[in-house]
């Protein structure tokens, strides 16, 4: 697995854990900013998935 990969499920824990506290203190912006946490660790974790199987296979 690459570190790419490894980091973009980190951010996807960490946001999930963010947007978790910020929607149980009632607190939006807090949510919010976890919400860009895991659409960053989406993202990452999802280019790194694409990009590593094709980078071996080449």
């Amino acid at each position: 697995m690459s570190p790419f990969t490894r980091l973009g499920i980190a951010l996807l824990v960490v946001g999930a854990i963010i947007v978790g506290l910020g929607t149980y203190y009632d607190r939006g912006a807090i949510s919010l900013y976890g919400l860009f946490f895991v659409i960053a660790g989406f993202v990452l974790y999802f280019a790194s998935s694409v990009i590593a199987p094709r980078k071996t296979r080449n």
